[in-house]
């Protein structure tokens, strides 16, 4: 489709313009306008492709019309149209950016081999801005993914050389989306741009692995948990399988994006427990419009599950909601306020006896005695570090299962694999067995399975013959686009690139 303003002062011209563009193979959009005040207008208001003028017209002349058209679109193509053969309108004309000048009456032939010109110099640049849009975006999503897992500063400093830093930092709110199968290594590669449609917003869409995707959104003045929900529900409509989605808080600079991005994995956690939710969003915002007496239940309930799980992050999360809810207000009884914490430590001791020195009924005691709500506070964080304490402690026990899980990996990166799964092999459950890989390895389980994958990909691509689609197959990804995609991603370069040594080569992708 080219968007075409033909510009005459006289309705028979046009017309006759009109009819040659209707002979000329391929779609036209055509706006009309009877003087140059007219056409600057359209042009100022409308998407226009091709500008056909004739010179000679009242209020404003074709060569001004060019000048001033040129300058408030630069890649605009222009044809101008004259009567009369004068070397010094064609002159002018071209130092206006005008390439293309007709004689009247118009020739077909020559309108016609004209035209042509005009929407090749047009594709030529549809493409280039393509290709260069294409360039930024990989390069976009190579830096960012790098970032995010890592947080080294001198990736960012690297991007900077490469990118504009000033869009990264216009983000204000992440929403992570996680798939229950591998939907995002055969998601249509226009399922960004689907959704920006149906969302009505701009944002910028990241590829994390086969099961995950981060969209990052600019708006500071935004309620993003509807915006979530409308994600989910779009996403639930139109794909098959299961979403969840984990929205960010609000904040402040692409610095922040490695923090966010460790608290969007740890909200995500919350879906083991909460089947029936889909989307998570931070708490203490969540908890910010909940009634007060209805708080302190759903509170309880979160930190028992915490417990249950043994996810000391979420625990403390949880409990500094239940704390600044208290430690400044003046309507709640001291009675009533003890009876809360105290839930807290017999939630605590349910789980498991975690320390020989301490018995529930001491702590209990200890707590009622106290006579402010600095000593409850104190006494409830005690336990809280004792627990903390214990699992460290009887982390040891449970490296064990960590290592037949990262063993089996080993066997089956072939295979699809997910984190139920996995915990299944080694009877945990899904939320214990991701808190206890992340701190036994230093890195989520999907994130693990990516890089062993990806160092099995390159192993593969420099040690045998194999074509990359059978190398794609053997290391776990279904579709061969999606596994090229991610190995560029990763290693800054193609698979067949690699192989030959003429890709940017990164030995280690994570230190760029």
């Amino acid at each position: 489709m080219y968007r075409v303003l033909v510009v005459d002062d006289e309705k028979i011209e046009r017309e006759g313009i009109k009819f040659l563009l209707s002979r000329e193979e391929g779609e036209f959009e055509i706006s009309e306008a009877s003087n140059g005040r007219q056409a600057l207008e359209i042009l100022r208001n409308e998407e226009i492709d091709i500008l056909l003028t004739d010179i000679k017209m009242p209020h404003m002349d074709g060569l001004e019309l060019a000048k001033k058209a040129k300058k408030e679109k630069e890649e605009l193509q222009i044809v101008i149209f004259s009567g009369y053969n004068d070397f010094s309108f064609a002159q002018e004309a071209i130092r206006y950016g005008v390439k293309e000048y007709v004689l009247k009456p118009v020739d077909p032939d020559i309108f016609s081999e004209t035209l042509e010109k005009v929407r090749s110099e047009i594709d030529k640049n549809k493409n280039r801005k393509i290709r260069d849009q294409k360039e930024q975006d990989f390069l976009q999503q190579y830096f960012l993914q790098n970032y995010i897992y890592t947080g080294k500063k001198e990736i960012l400093e690297k991007a900077g050389e490469m990118i504009n830093l000033d869009t990264w930092n216009q983000w204000h709110c992440a929403i992570l989306v996680e798939s229950s199968q591998n939907f995002f290594d055969t998601a249509d590669e226009n399922l960004a741009e689907d959704m920006r449609k149906e969302l009505r917003r701009i944002f910028f869409y990241l590829n994390l692995n086969a099961r995950q995707s981060l969209f990052l959104f600019n708006d500071v003045y935004c309620d993003y948990l509807l915006v979530a929900n409308q994600l989910y529900t779009v996403m639930k409509r139109q794909y098959p399988g299961s979403f969840h989605l984990a929205v960010s808080r609000k904040f402040e600079g692409c610095e922040a994006l490695p923090e966010i991005m460790t608290e969007l994995e740890q909200q995500m956690e919350e879906r083991f427990y909460h089947p029936e939710n889909h989307v998570f969003s931070n708490e203490e915002e969540e908890y910010s419009h909940v009634d007060k007496a209805v708080q302190d239940s759903q509170l309880m309930q979160r930190i028992s599950e915490d417990i249950s799980r043994k996810d000391i992050q979420q625990l403390k999360v949880h409990f500094q909601c239940l704390t600044d809810k208290y430690k400044s207000s003046t309507q709640f009884s001291a009675m009533y306020i003890k009876f809360v914490f105290s839930n807290v430590i017999q939630a605590l001791f349910e789980e498991t006896q975690f320390s020989e020195e301490r018995r529930l009924d001491k702590e209990i005691d200890r707590l009622y005695n106290c006579s402010d709500i600095s000593q409850i506070l104190q006494v409830t964080e005690e336990n809280i570090r004792e627990y903390e304490n214990f699992l460290e402690r009887s982390m040891s026990e449970s490296r064990n299962e960590v290592a037949a899980v990262k063993n089996y990996i080993y066997q089956h990166y072939g295979e699809d694999l997910s984190l139920e799964m996995l915990a299944e092999k080694v009877y945990l459950s899904s939320g214990y067995l991701s808190f206890i890989f992340k701190k036994e390895t230093g890195m989520n389980l999907n994130r693990f399975i990516r890089v062993f994958r990806m160092e099995k990909a390159k192993e593969l691509l420099c040690s045998t013959n194999m074509k990359v689609a059978q190398v794609s197959e053997k290391v776990g990804f279904s579709n061969v686009s999606y596994f090229c995609r991610s190995f560029r991603e990763y290693y800054g370069s193609s698979p067949e690139s690699y192989r030959k040594g003429t890709g940017d080569d990164e030995e280690n992708p994570k230190e760029i």
